[in-house]
């Protein structure tokens, strides 16, 4: 992944000429995209379980920012998310499944301050606060509905993340999340037992393939 963010970042930069547009006053309308994908197998020791693990994940948002001051924009972001998280076990026999499948809802506020050579090429980078709310259904050993369980939760995340952005046209801007640094308030509610977890966290260039594309109202 982190190679194929390198590679998308240099095809932009080789193929397209054109002057960014990130004066005051200015407008972005845009759609982000967010996919992950992965695989891995599963072991724990007592009592014995064998198995493999597959996870997929897709989100989609439309976003808006208005640039405040000559490259400095705040702007706004809503999305909707599904993921599929699923374990497959071969010990002990017989061999069963555990499926999980999550939907996401999450509103976020930023400030971006944008640093370009050449008014058309560079990064973008600021504090922004995002807010989370997910469901989650789980499916353990089909045939048996008393396996299964429902849980939901609330994620309140702050931080300062970091994107590889470039200007094909005048009017078009493209942009690569590179990574950032957060701190994420977890609440879990479930039929057992309910929790509270915080987390600091560091990502660079990771498993997250985060693509925006967005439309520039303006000069």
């Amino acid at each position: 992944m982190k190679k194929l963010s390198i590679l998308i970042a240099s095809i932009l930069i080789i193929v397209f000429n054109a002057n960014a547009q990130t004066q005051k006053g200015d407008q972005n309308l845009g759609l982000g995209f967010n996919f992950n994908t992965g695989s891995g197998s599963y072991i724990y020791v007592m009592p014995i379980e064998l198995g493999t693990i597959t996870s997929t994940y897709f989100a989609a948002s439309p976003a808006y920012s208005y640039f405040i001051a000559n490259n400095l924009d705040l702007g706004a972001s809503v999305g909707f998310g599904t993921g599929t998280y699923q374990t497959n076990y071969n010990e002990p026999s017989p061999s069963s499944t555990s499926k999980q499948v999550t939907d996401d809802y999450t509103a976020t506020l930023y400030l971006r301050k944008y640093f370009l050579f050449n008014n058309k090429i560079g990064i973008r980078t600021g504090p922004y606060l995002l807010y989370q709310y997910y469901n989650s259904n789980v499916v353990n050993n089909p045939g048996d509905p008393t396996q299964n369980f429902s849980n939901s939760g609330k994620n309140l995340q702050a931080g300062i993340s970091a994107d590889f952005v470039y200007y094909p046209s005048k009017r078009i801007g493209l942009a690569v999340n590179l990574g950032g640094l957060y701190y994420t308030n977890q609440k879990t509610y479930s039929t057992s037992q309910n929790s509270t977890n915080s987390t600091v966290d560091f990502q660079f260039l990771n498993t997250n393939l985060m693509l925006s594309a967005f439309y520039v109202i303006g000069h």
